[in-house]
């Protein structure tokens, strides 16, 4: 469970409303998203929830800084980002005596570094009559699952309420900037609420679900103004602008009680941060290939390791977000690298394990309905093992070795290793084959109906019942390759359940005769298409659901309706040099993402130069940060001037290229 430290003095909760905690934090333990606590007992318990919510406040956040394990930044739907505020001797990073173990050193993890820091906390107190109170806390909080150590790292959102001294035995309505919170008082008046969303260790996406955001800050309208790169200042009250619902206030109904103040402390500091992401360190014999990503402009360096190699800056293409570097090493190859960017103050890093080559290259991984021919390259020698078919064996010199293995199912990538341990997989591509022979319906059992007694005239009690299908969805918003859950567990009368596909693309149901299936729409453009697609991507899918009772009678059909939403495809920057280069470079953005798309979103590229048919050019992958490349050198020998675009998540662009 989350564990919530006892209250602390009124004093400390009115002047900086932060989140009370003992001498030594008990921890947080992350196996529980979202905790609610109320003190009091008894029927009027369920009162005490969150009865309003504010979901997307936050869009985004940023690269781990491997200095602390924290993100650099978080961004939210105004595009505001904000970072860690971790200088001990600043005010406005709000830090109270002990929270920093030596007060008088510089932070530095994990020797000396707070087991609670905040990229945005704000708090605000209403005086209930009786010399009662009632605190806000409003927090995006980074903290520690039990102790300040490596691994144990967490991020989440919080909102809690804490009332004392309130009308007894009572149900107070409060309304904050970010949503609307009930709380049941016990006999003593007193009660609260605590949601945090949601304390996962490492996983820092979840904290982008809670009610948090846009972020509080100073308003700009009443003097005086915020410290410049901060949210505001902790140690003064002030009004505030940000919430999504326009009331940028504390107040509180029921009880007998009517109360509102517009009065904030509000702690933050704007982010000037890019953050750096490693993306991988490949040894290549005396050489160590690295990658990194960044915002554009950023200034990344591979620090140097004293005897072994110098400090060396990485390479960007403009406007990519890209950067590389290829360090020379002498004697025994680092076991990892070390990437900081030098442009982020302070400094943002990132660690990267230095990787072996597994010397495999595999050729072809090709099923044609009978036989999964494997085909692969090694450098380290043979046999290869192709896990879970058998081996690949030596083959001529200079040709990859190639085997087909007679399979009915086969996996959907295939894995080849080597006696060494490297291993390289490929994606299965099906060539042909015909369909899969169509089964029976699995037959529902039908409930068991009790004693029939027939008295000889009118109904039996409970023998029927009106049968009426409902069908709902998890989401009514699907993208190309997702996958989302059907519901008709609500259906009356329902014996058995028969969901059918009516428009749309064709969808794959984990079964079309469950009460709860899953569907999953299929990837539009695939790397394997040697002609522009014509259907249209985003045509909306409606499903139908049947239901039958136990007398074998039909309902009325229900209806879904999924949206299908396509990433955005755009082409720039891209030119022919005839005889030279064929460069054609873009982005894939999906809306609302902000996680790394597993798998990758791939491009596929045709050449329309007016005037001859469409014709394939090639496919390129697009990187955690949304851009895509494909080079070749020195490409076609006939001159392209337009290109057309398909991506396996929906999106289709066109683009003309420069031939200069």
């Amino acid at each position: 469970m989350v564990s919530i430290p006892p209250f602390l003095s009124a004093q400390h909760l009115t002047s900086r409303h932060r989140a009370p905690r003992p001498s030594r934090r008990r921890g947080i333990a992350a196996a529980t998203a979202v905790l609610l606590a109320a003190t009091g007992a008894g029927t009027s318990l369920a009162a005490t929830q969150v009865t309003v919510k504010n979901p997307g406040g936050l869009t985004a956040v940023g690269p781990v800084n491997t200095e602390y394990g924290f993100p650099s930044w978080y961004e939210d739907s105004n595009k505001t980002r904000v970072e860690l505020c971790l200088d001990a001797e600043n005010p406005l990073c709000g830090f109270l005596p002990g929270d920093i173990p030596d007060e008088t050193a510089p932070i530095s993890f994990p020797d000396n570094f707070p087991e609670e820091a905040f990229y945005m906390l704000a708090g605000s107190e209403l005086a209930l009559p009786g010399g009662g109170r009632a605190v806000l806390v409003l927090g995006l909080e980074a903290a520690f699952a039990n102790t300040v150590t490596e691994g144990d790292q967490l991020v989440f959102g919080r909102q809690r309420i804490v009332v004392k001294g309130g009308p007894a035995n009572a149900t107070l309505t409060f309304q904050h900037p970010y949503g609307t919170i009930t709380i049941d008082t016990d006999g003593a008046g007193d009660g609260k609420l605590v949601e945090d969303i949601s304390p996962a260790v490492g996983n820092f996406s979840t904290a982008l679900k809670s009610n948090i955001g846009p972020f509080l800050k100073w308003d700009p309208a009443a003097a005086p103004a915020a410290p410049e790169g901060y949210l505001g200042d902790p140690g003064q009250d002030h009004t505030v602008t940000g919430s999504p619902f326009g009331y940028n206030k504390f107040s509180v109904n029921g009880g007998g009680l009517a109360l509102e103040t517009d009065q904030f402390t509000v702690q933050g500091k704007i982010s000037t941060n890019q953050g750096v992401n490693g993306d991988s360190a490949v040894l290549n014999g005396t050489m160590i290939d690295v990658f990194a990503s960044s915002g554009n402009g950023a200034q990344l360096q591979v620090d140097g390791q004293a005897g072994v190699f110098e400090t060396t800056p990485m390479l960007s293409d403009p406007d990519t977000g890209r950067y590389y570097a290829r360090v020379q090493f002498t004697g025994t190859a680092p076991a990892t690298v070390k990437v900081t960017n030098i442009g982020d103050k302070p400094a943002s890093s990132s660690q990267i394990s230095v990787t072996k080559p597994s010397g495999i290259l595999i050729t072809k991984a090709v099923y044609d309905g009978t036989n999964l021919t494997v085909g692969a390259l090694s450098s380290v020698g043979y046999p290869l093992t192709v896990t879970g078919l058998g081996t690949l064996d030596e083959p001529a010199a200079g040709t990859p070795s190639e085997k087909s293995f007679p399979v009915k199912a086969p996996p959907a990538t295939v894995t080849v290793k080597t006696a060494a341990g490297g291993s390289a997989s490929l994606p299965v591509t099906i060539s042909g084959g015909p369909a899969t022979p169509v089964g029976l319906d699995p037959v529902t059992p039908a409930p068991d109906p009790g004693p029939v007694v027939d008295t000889g005239s009118g109904s039996v009690p409970g023998e029927t019942q009106p049968t009426t299908a409902v069908a709902t969805a998890a989401s009514t918003t699907v993208t190309r390759g997702g996958t989302v859950q059907l519901d008709g567990s609500a259906s009356t009368g329902a014996a058995s359940y028969k969901w059918l596909q009516v428009s749309g693309p064709a969808v794959t149901f984990s079964s079309d005769t469950a009460a709860k299936p899953t569907v999953t729409v299929p990837y539009y453009a695939k790397t394997t298409d040697t002609a522009p697609l014509t259907a249209k991507a985003n045509d909306p899918i409606q499903i139908q659901l049947i239901v039958t009772d136990k007398n074998g009678i039909g309902s009325a059909p229900a209806t879904v309706n999924l949206t299908v939403q396509t990433d955005t495809v755009a082409v720039a920057g891209s030119r022919h040099r005839l005889g030279t280069e064929l460069r054609v470079t873009g982005t894939s953005t999906l809306p609302g993402n902000t996680a790394v798309l597993i798998p990758a979103t791939t491009v596929v590229i045709y050449d329309t130069t007016p005037g001859r048919a469409a014709t394939k050019i090639g496919t390129a992958q697009v990187d955690t940060l949304g851009a895509w490349s494909y080079r070749v050198k020195p490409g076609p020998n006939r001159q392209i001037t337009s290109v057309l675009v398909q991506s396996s998540r929906g999106g289709t662009a066109t683009g003309v290229l420069a031939t200069r």
